[in-house]
C-alpha cells in the first residue's frame, strides 16, 4: 500500500514538472496575460466609441438616426450601427498596435545600431 501511494506521489511530482516545463516551453503565461490585456484594451475601446465617437457622429447625423442606420428589404432588416461600432473598434486597436509595435521595434534596433 506504501509503495503505491509513493508512485503516485511520484507521478504526481512528475506531471506538475511536466506540465510547468511545457508551461514555461510554449510560453503560455505570456499568453493568457497578453490574452488579459488584449480584452481589457477591447473593453475600453469600445467605451470610447461609444462615449466619445458615437455622440460625435450623432452631432453630424442628428436624432437618433445614427444608432438606428438600419436598411430594409421586404421583411428582413440589416442593422448598420453595431458594424459601424465594431469597426471604429478595430480601427482604433489597430492604430495603437501599429504604434506600439513601430516603438517597440524601435526601441530593440537602436542598441544594435550604436554598438
Amino acid at each position: 500500500m506504501l509503495n503505491k501511494i509513493e508512485q503516485t506521489a511520484e507521478r504526481t511530482k512528475q506531471f506538475r514538472n511536466n506540465l510547468w516545463e511545457f508551461l514555461k516551453e510554449y510560453s503560455v503565461i505570456g499568453l493568457a496575460i497578453g490574452m488579459v490585456v488584449g480584452q481589457i484594451t477591447k473593453d475600453l475601446v469600445d467605451s470610447i466609441v461609444k462615449g466619445i465617437l458615437t455622440p460625435i457622429i450623432n452631432l453630424v447625423i442628428p436624432g437618433e438616426e445614427a444608432n438606428n442606420l438600419v436598411l430594409t428589404i421586404g421583411q428582413t432588416n440589416f442593422d448598420f450601427a453595431p458594424i459601424i461600432s465594431a469597426l471604429l473598434t478595430f480601427i482604433i486597436v489597430l492604430i495603437a498596435l501599429y504604434v506600439l509595435v513601430k516603438k517597440i521595434l524601435k526601441a530593440e534596433k537602436e542598441p544594435k545600431e550604436k554598438n
